[in-house]
């Protein structure tokens, strides 16, 4: 977001990010995003797994200053209230246009094949999934990563707002490609490119076998 530098993540931010399953589980809403925009941010391979994000120097003000207003976060209060009525009112009724599954469709078999994965899975969840429900999950699930990591959100609080994500993913969606399938609806539907590789880390944790992804289900 603001640059490409290689830092060299302090040990400690990696002894923090160890949790047990029933806690770490939790940080499968949000992973892929925090896999392709927080390792723009530091070059941390292996992101997903991290609740508490590690900014250089000057990085945090800059987030702290041009990027969480754009969501109306500007303080721990703003933080707790925009988090808790984003969860509240999302939408997991609203349907994509026919026109708008065309390019779901198309954006699946483009970004597997330019990243060697076999999209018969996605496409078949495209079938099904017309919502974009997951769309909000995935956004507040990295938004709370960076709101703790700025100190706007407690450890508990973070935990809190990642298993009320977890619960509803869990509700509306069978399986991870549901609702990566529901994420690219949001994106096309809603005529956005929120963080366009979202999807790109999707299909590179899937490969994974150790990502979190592959060791949690929903």
């Amino acid at each position: 977001m603001f640059g490409r530098k290689n830092v060299v993540i302090p040990k400690e931010y990696e002894q923090f990010n160890n949790f047990p399953a029933e806690k770490e589980k939790l940080l499968c809403i949000g992973a892929s995003t925090t896999e392709c925009k927080h390792r723009v941010e530091t070059k941390l391979d292996g992101s997903n797994k991290a609740l508490k994000l590690y900014y250089p120097k000057n990085r945090g003000a800059k987030v702290m200053k041009y990027w969480l207003p754009m969501f109306g976060i500007n303080d721990s209060s703003s933080a707790n209230q925009v988090i808790s009525e984003w969860i509240e009112v999302n939408d997991y009724y609203g349907v994509i246009s026919s026109e708008d599954e065309d390019k779901v469709v198309r954006e699946i078999t483009r970004t597997c094949q330019k990243n060697a994965y076999k999209e018969t899975d996605l496409l078949a969840s495209a079938e099904k999934i017309k919502t974009y429900g997951a769309f909000d999950l995935e956004r507040l699930g990295y938004i709370v990563r960076v709101c703790f990591s700025l100190d706007l959100l407690s450890e508990q609080q973070a935990w809190d707002f990642l298993e009320q994500l977890w619960v509803q993913a869990e509700m509306h969606f069978d399986n991870w490609d549901d609702y990566m399938v529901s994420f690219i609806n949001g994106q096309e539907g809603l005529k956005t490119n929120w963080y366009s590789d979202t999807f790109a880390s999707y299909l590179e944790l899937k490969k994974d076998t150790s990502s979190l992804l592959n060791r949690y289900q929903l």
